[in-house]
């Protein structure tokens, strides 16, 4: 029984980091565009790096955003690179088709537009 305990506890555990990290990214949102806050892009950067390090897709994907436009954060081109792959990596789809748009070969930008197609199709 303590084992079945125990690993109900880590479950339920990474869940409620789960909801925290979901909740860090939708909060970073709010500052981000000032809605119902003041705008606050240094605070909504913070957010939303905390919800990427804690493998949110979408929260990569912004960050890799802010990051390339030095949106609440010092402009970074690599970082915003590899938030980017980083997100396209966990299939999500925005962060493929951008992947895809910036893609010199047209046989690995078409592979990569497929993918967010089907990650579409998936979600």
């Amino acid at each position: 029984m303590k084992g079945a305990a125990l690993l109900l506890a880590i479950v339920c555990c990474g869940a409620v980091q789960a909801a925290d990290a979901q909740a860090d990214y939708r909060l970073g949102l709010k500052y981000r565009n000032g809605t119902g806050v003041v705008a606050d892009a240094v605070r909504a950067a913070r957010l939303i790096e905390a919800a990427a390090r804690a493998q949110v897709p979408a929260a990569m994907f912004t960050l890799s955003n802010m990051l390339a436009a030095g949106e609440g954060v010092q402009q970074d081109d690599a970082a915003a690179r590899r938030w980017l792959e980083e997100a396209a990596a966990l299939g999500y789809p925005a962060a493929l088709q951008e992947l895809a748009l910036r893609e010199p070969d047209p046989r690995k930008a078409e592979l990569l537009m497929r993918q967010a197609a089907h990650a579409l199709q998936h979600r």
